[in-house]
């Protein structure tokens, strides 16, 4: 059923070509589908009814409901008391009662409550729920967050202290669940203004935590993301510390305020992470047997311990005992530690982001002329001058490209880096904050179905037109595949102008825009743009890139150089296999980069996140597989941390015998399994695999 905010929020309608129902998140692009065997009706159905908070709902008058693909569940009892998990391939049946069974692996919070006996059993294709209560009621929530609330700040650095102290507010729980990402919430905003202006409804929570440093925005921007997760104040002091009441901790104890930040955060985010499974999900993590094997911590006493005493704690402990078992970061943001830039805090900070401020050597004056790009690109293969690109290579003498500013911050260890400032980045994406607004503003069309065009504007390029039978091959997801060929001017104009969740284009950029059968479209000229998500798959084509992004695009990958049309095409395939699985423009271009030939010419600019697809596994992974000792396999999963599935999420592979959670984040988990059991895994969904350095797909092996 459509709630009062349907044009926004979640919907649960009739599913449209199976009998059963699906809902939609608009927003966030993302579907689930529930089957039954015979078509139902559905019913308005109070969103009180269920334990969890809801956005909408609606009763199914049938007795059991299947997921299109397995699922676990948590079975409680209507005051929230949990009665069983059923995690692994198996069956749980409960007597009569009134019951909430919560679904995970979903990027739309999906919660059931039935009246009467129930039966839950996971296979290794779906997740079937019995009741003998004669309905079923259905209840999805949104995972989007929009902020609360704006704050307005000065540019006096003891009000930007202020506005960030505002930050935990955000917060749905200073316990150590908000390390689950669905109960921190957005940070409010924080804007530039004549005063100081804080919401009346905007109340920092009481968790007894300060920060203190000293009044400069190289010692602000960094502890930002952890006042967000702490719920703590910023306050001005000459030395730098964390401080509760009688304790202090040095915020230069890693040698400065940026790495003690960091390491705090990591700490405290894992440490909290397990902490938590002595709470409502009491799951087998793999993370709490690393780290009880390393640390001296009663988990089960510090559970019910405030903040401020379970950070004392943690801290006691020396970063070195855990940091083998903290996740890979997601991102790691270079900030000019300028006052432009504040509006950038609260949406790194939702990400829980490392923060870093750029030292002056990293001037963004540091220009390197696009020639002596393109040189380090033929360098190591001289023969690739005499083959075709999709530009003229002389151009790169004469383009104002030469004069552009290029930065290169220090290299960070996290799966994704941005940076936010001028000039352009080197192997980092370059983050605006106009495109996060946008994220904010994004305005769904009503229409269900994922729209991706592709547009190829040169007949020598028609090799990449096959991403366009790439785009779509989900189950359980609607698409709508348009493909253009030699648009005009006029034409292109009109494609970038109609609502699309992903252009990709192919075809030829140069100094004078986006080449057309009649001529140059330059996208400088664009006032507005409808598109969400590009790839400009074509020479040097960061400045249209950019124009796009600033008439109102929210993400897309551009290049930095001439690029050969063998190498694109293999680099704009292998963006399509890994944007339709659900990766984000970010992680789509770090693998890039790890596996194509040319893939350090490609950038991402604007929102790194944006994706058009969720995962059908929940988080985007890739798997790295060794042949062992005894006819098995030694594989290695690691994740990729989406919007959809931000930090803090859980990941259990579907492999028989498997029954262990880890955290979503990098090195998910390794394991030695069978040729059976491994062909077995990378058959239910499409997958990338690493194998000997290369990357291939699942659906391409049928053996080893």
């Amino acid at each position: 059923m459509d709630n009062d905010s349907a044009s926004t929020g979640p919907t649960i309608r009739p599913h449209p070509s199976r009998d059963g129902v699906r809902a939609v998140d608009p927003i966030q692009e993302t579907q689930f589908a529930l089957l039954t065997p015979e078509s139902v009706a559905l019913t308005p159905c109070d969103t009180a009814r269920f334990y969890f908070p809801a956005d909408t709902a609606a009763t199914l008058r049938t007795e059991t409901v299947e997921t299109a693909y397995p699922s676990g569940a948590w079975i409680r009892e209507d005051d929230g008391t949990l009665v069983a998990e059923v995690t692994d391939r198996e069956t749980v049946s409960v007597p009569a009662g009134t019951y909430s069974v919560e679904l995970s692996a979903t990027q739309i919070k999906m919660q059931l409550a039935v009246e009467g006996a129930l039966t839950v059993a996971l296979t290794d294709d779906r997740t079937r729920i019995e009741t003998d209560g004669g309905s079923i009621h259905v209840a999805a929530r949104s995972v989007h967050e929009r902020p609360a609330a704006t704050v307005t700040t000065t540019d006096d650095p003891g009000d930007v202290m202020a506005a960030l102290s505002t930050l935990g507010s955000a917060l749905k729980t200073t316990a150590c669940e908000r390390s689950f990402p669905t109960l921190r919430g957005h940070p409010p905003l924080v804007e530039r203004g004549s005063e100081l202006s804080i919401p009346d409804h905007v109340e920092s929570p009481d968790t007894g935590v300060t920060i203190e440093v000293p009044r400069s925005f190289e010692y602000l921007y960094p502890v930002a993301p952890l006042a967000y997760y702490l719920g703590a104040t910023v306050e001005s002091a000459r030395s730098p510390a964390i401080v509760t009441d009688g304790w202090e901790y040095p915020l230069n104890a890693a040698g400065d305020v940026e790495r003690t930040a960091e390491r705090v955060l990591k700490q405290v985010f894992l440490l909290d992470c397990v902490t938590r499974t002595e709470g409502y999900y009491q799951v087998d993590l793999a993370e709490r047997h690393a780290v009880e094997s390393a640390v001296d911590l009663d988990f089960a006493a510090l559970y019910d311990r405030p903040l401020a005493a379970q950070l004392e704690a943690y801290l006691d402990v020396p970063y070195e005992a855990v940091a083998d078992v903290v996740p890979q970061w997601k991102l790691t943001a270079d900030v000019r530690p300028a006052v432009e830039h504040v509006s950038a805090l609260p949406f790194l900070a939702n990400e829980l982001a490392v923060v870093r401020c750029p030292s002056p050597s990293m001037r963004a004056g540091d220009a390197v002329p696009a020639n002596d790009r393109v040189e380090s690109f033929f360098r190591d293969d001289p023969t690739a001058l005499t083959r075709s690109t999709r530009g003229p290579t002389t151009r790169a003498q004469s383009s104002s490209a030469a004069e552009r500013s290029v930065v290169r911050p220090e290299a960070a260890d996290s799966i994704e880096q941005a940076y936010v400032g001028e000039g352009i980045p080197v192997d980092a994406s370059k983050m605006t904050t106009d495109a996060y607004y946008r994220r904010l503003e994004y305005e769904p069309s009503g229409e269900p179905q994922i729209r991706v065009v592709v547009v190829c504007n040169d007949a020598e390029m028609t090799d990449e037109n096959v991403v366009s039978e790439i785009y779509g091959t989900r189950e359980w997801f609607e698409f709508d595949i348009v493909v253009e060929e030699q648009l005009t001017r006029d034409e292109l104009r009109e494609t970038l102008a109609a609502d699309a969740d992903l252009l990709h284009y192919i075809g030829h950029v140069d100094d004078e825009g986006i080449r057309c059968p009649d001529g140059y479209l330059d996208a400088t000229d664009l006032e507005t743009v409808g598109v969400s998500a590009f790839l400009l798959n074509a020479c040097d084509s960061y400045d249209q890139g950019r124009a796009l992004i600033d008439a109102g695009a929210m993400g897309g990958i551009a290049t930095m150089a001439d690029i050969i049309n063998e190498a694109a095409t293999s680099v704009g395939r292998t963006a399509a296999k890994l944007l339709n699985q659900g990766f984000s423009l970010a992680a789509t271009v770090e693998l890039i980069k790890e596996y194509e030939q040319i893939g350090h010419h490609y950038l991402v600019i604007g929102d790194g996140s944006t994706s058009i697809v969720e995962n059908q596994s929940g988080t985007p992974h890739k798997m790295v597989i060794e042949p062992s000792d005894q006819q098995e396999y030694d594989i290695s999963l690691f994740g990729y941390p989406t919007l959809n599935t931000p930090m803090g999420s859980i990941f259990s592979p579907q492999i028989d015998g498997v029954n262990d959670f880890c955290l979503n984040s990098g090195e998910m988990g390794n394991y030695t399994i069978t040729e059976e059991k491994l062909l077995d895994f990378i058959h239910k969904q499409e997958l990338p695999l690493d194998r000997g350095g290369s990357l291939e797909w699942s659906s391409e092996l049928s053996e080893f």
